[in-house]
C-alpha cells in the first residue's frame, strides 16, 4: 500500500498543489491537464508490460524500484521544476514506476496473502490511491503555505525512500505456482479482459479527474485554498476508507462484485454532478460522496479480476492496470481542455455522463468473462436455489 501510495503521490502532490505550482511558474489549467495526462499514459503503457518485467526481475526487485523512481521523481521536480519540460520529464519518469509497480504489488499480494483476504488486501492496496491525494491534501496548510510546495516535495521523496526499506524480500514469497485454483478459475482469454479494461478506463478518467481537479474547482468556487485543501484530504481520507471497506466485505459476502463496481460508477455520475453546480456546500458533499463511490471501485476491480486467474495475476491485472492508466492520463486531459474553453461546470457535467457510461461497459466485460467461467456460473446458481429452496 505505502510503495503505490508513494507511485501515485507525485501527480497528486502537483494536482493538489496547483494554485501554488502556478503563482511560481505561470501555468494554466490546461497544462495540468496536460501533466497528468503523460503521467498515467506513460503508466498505462508500462503496466501493459509489467507482467513479463515481473517475470523476469521478480516481484520484489521491481516493488522497490517503483518506490525508488517515485522519490527520485520528486526530489528532481523540487529542485529542478523551473520550466515545463522539466515538470513533464520528471513526471513521465514518475509515471513509468508506477505504472510497473501496479501490477507488481498486485502479484505480490496474490502470492502473499491467503485467498480468504484477497478483497481487504486489494482493497487496502488501492486505497493508496486516494491516501495519496489525502497526503497532498494535508500538504496544502502544513507545508505548502508556510514553507512553499517545493518543501511539500521534498518531504514526499524521503516518504517515498523511507517506503523503500520495507518492501519484503522475494525470498519470502512462495512461488507462483502455488496459487490456489477456485471455482472462478478460466482460461486466459484477452478479449473479455479488454472490453472490461475499456470500462475500467473510462471509469479512471473521471475518478481521476477528481483527484486532479478538485481544489481547482473548489478555489474557483470560492473556497479558500487551504480550506480546499483539507476538504481534498478528508473527502479522499473518507474514500480510502471505502477502498478498504469494499474489499473487507468482498472477503466475506459472495456476491456480483463486478456489478457493484458498475453501480459505484453510476453513483459516482451524481457526485461529479454536483461539482458542477458551483455551490459550496453541493461541491464539499460531491467530493465526499464522489471518493466512496465513483473513485472507489478500483479494489475491487482488481480483486475480481485476480481471483478469476490465479496464478496470473500480474498478467490478467496489467491489462486492466493499462486501461486504468489510459483512463486516468486521458480524463484529465480532456478535462482541462474542456475547463479552459468553458468552464468547471461543463466539464464536469460531461465528466457525469461519462461515469454512466463506464459503468454500462463494465457490465459487458463482466458478461464476457463469466462466458468463460462455466464453473462459476454453475456454483452461483446453485446458491441461488439454496437460497430459495
Amino acid at each position: 500500500m505505502t510503495v503505490t501510495t508513494v507511485g501515485v503521490l507525485p501527480i497528486y502532490m502537483v494536482g493538489v498543489l496547483w494554485v501554488q505550482i502556478r503563482e511560481e511558474l505561470d501555468f494554466g489549467p490546461s497544462l495540468l491537464g496536460v501533466l497528468v495526462a503523460c503521467f498515467f499514459l506513460v503508466s498505462a503503457v508500462s503496466a501493459l508490460t509489467a507482467g513479463a518485467v515481473v517475470r523476469r526481475f521478480g516481484t520484489s526487485p521491481v516493488v522497490r524500484l517503483s518506490a525508488l523512481v517515485g522519490g527520485l521523481s520528486m526530489l528532481a521536480v523540487a529542485l529542478a521544476a523551473q520550466h515545463t519540460a522539466v515538470l513533464v520529464g520528471a513526471l513521465l519518469v514518475a509515471g513509468w514506476g508506477n505504472g510497473i509497480g501496479q501490477p507488481a504489488s498486485n502479484d505480490l499480494i496474490a502470492r502473499a496473502v491467503t485467498p480468504g483476504r484477497h478483497g481487504l488486501a486489494y482493497g487496502t492496496k488501492q486505497a493508496a490511491i486516494p491516501l495519496s491525494t489525502m497526503l497532498a491534501g494535508v500538504a496544502v496548510p502544513l507545508v505548502a503555505i508556510p514553507l512553499g510546495w517545493r518543501t511539500a516535495f521534498v518531504i514526499g521523496s524521503v516518504l517515498a525512500l523511507l517506503v523503500l526499506l520495507g518492501v519484503p524480500g522475494g525470498a519470502r514469497l512462495p512461488a507462483r505456482d502455488a496459487a490456489q485454483t477456485s471455482e472462478a478459475a478460466g482460461p486466459f482469454h484477452r478479449a473479455a479482459l479488454v472490453v472490461l479494461a475499456a470500462g475500467l478506463m473510462l471509469g479512471a478518467a473521471t475518478g481521476n479527474a477528481l483527484g486532479s481537479f478538485f481544489v481547482a474547482t473548489a478555489v474557483d468556487s470560492g473556497i479558500a485554498p487551504a480550506t480546499a485543501g483539507v476538504l481534498a484530504a478528508v473527502a479522499s481520507g473518507v474514500g480510502a476508507a471505502a477502498r478498504v471497506a469494499f474489499g473487507w466485505l468482498a472477503d466475506r459476502v459472495r456476491t456480483r462484485w463486478l456489478l457493484v463496481v458498475a453501480a459505484q460508477m453510476s453513483i459516482g455520475g451524481l457526485a461529479y454532478a454536483l461539482l458542477g453546480t458551483g455551490v459550496e456546500v453541493l461541491v464539499a458533499a460531491g467530493a465526499v460522496i464522489g471518493y466512496c463511490t465513483g473513485w472507489a471501485w478500483a479494489g475491487l476491480s482488481t480483486y475480481s479480476v485476480a481471483r478469476m486467474h490465479p496464478g496470473m495475476a500480474a498478467r490478467a491485472t496489467s491489462i486492466t492496470q493499462g486501461g486504468m492508466g489510459a483512463g486516468a492520463a486521458l480524463g484529465p486531459l480532456a478535462f482541462g481542455v474542456v475547463v479552459a474553453s468553458s468552464s468547471y461546470a461543463v466539464a464536469w457535467y460531461a465528466t457525469a455522463a461519462l461515469s454512466a457510461v463506464a459503468g454500462a461497459v463494465v457490465v459487458q466485460g463482466r458478461r464476457m468473462l463469466m462466458h468463460d467461467r462455466p464453473e462459476l456460473v454453475a456454483a452461483q446458481r446453485l446458491r441461488r436455489q439454496a437460497r430459495h429452496g
